[in-house]
């Protein structure tokens, strides 16, 4: 069928739990890499644990690291990301 791609037989759905920094510092994400997607960071508030959706305010940085615009200071970060490696 011409003008249909092949969809991926596998899916490289990762996902970590980390602490939050200051606005654009840098945040360790286990075996996170340049060339995968950023799918969703949520941001959960210390103090009401309300999330928040920062993934516009994120980018992965370099080989390991995220950063995101927005402080995140003593909350906790859900990043989820494609390793697109897989």
């Amino acid at each position: 069928m011409s003008g249909m791609t092949k969809a991926k037989s596998h899916i490289g759905l990762q996902f970590s739990l980390v602490n939050g920094a200051g606005a654009s510092t840098n945040i360790a994400i286990t075996n996170i890499a340049t060339e995968d997607t950023l799918l969703l960071v949520l941001e959960f508030a210390q103090t009401s644990n309300d999330p928040t959706d920062r993934t516009s305010a994120s980018s992965i940085t370099s080989a390991g690291n995220i950063q995101c615009t927005t402080a995140t200071d003593n909350d906790k970060l859900l990043v989820v990301w494609n390793d697109n490696s897989l």
